[in-house]
């Protein structure tokens, strides 16, 4: 039964982390078994270089500490030994806008230069509505120790 448990647990984390884009630019070593996990850079009291530098997206809303579990998986594929997480914001990604409204008797035509134009209407309404799609985005860095 724990094994059962086990399995569903770690198909259900790999769903979950695999909505979560990474993009990672520069130095790789041999890959390594574990990675410590920092939220300032003045915490880390061993010596090391930065190796590179690693940023995480996924939805608005998705869970911070999937996107931290799959930065690490990235920084032991990439050999680092520690991450230094330096920021967590949203973007905005695009957005769009759904109108909605009551056109009754409402006419268009196509004129000849080929422009929807709108002809009349005896009554007319509407709505529009935006909105802004985000992503959650996680900067870190990549340590070695030296």
């Amino acid at each position: 039964m724990k094994l059962r448990a086990l399995l569903a647990y770690t198909a259900f984390a790999a769903l979950l982390v695999g909505c979560v884009n990474t993009d990672y630019v520069g130095e790789s070593y041999p890959p390594t078994s574990q990675v410590d996990v920092y939220y300032a850079m003045e915490d880390v009291n061993r010596p090391h270089v930065v190796m590179g530098k690693i940023t995480a997206s996924a939805m608005d809303g998705w869970d911070s500490g999937a996107m931290v579990e799959e930065l690490k998986t990235q920084a032991m594929a990439k050999g680092a030994d520690a991450l230094v997480i330096m920021d967590v914001h949203t973007e905005t990604v695009g957005s769009y806008t759904s109108t909605y409204g009551d056109n009754s008797d409402d006419r268009w035509v196509v004129t000849e230069d080929g422009k929807l134009k709108h002809s009349g209407s005896s009554k007319s309404s509407s709505t529009s509505i935006t909105t802004d799609n985000k992503e959650k985005v996680m900067d870190a860095e990549l340590l070695k120790y030296q």
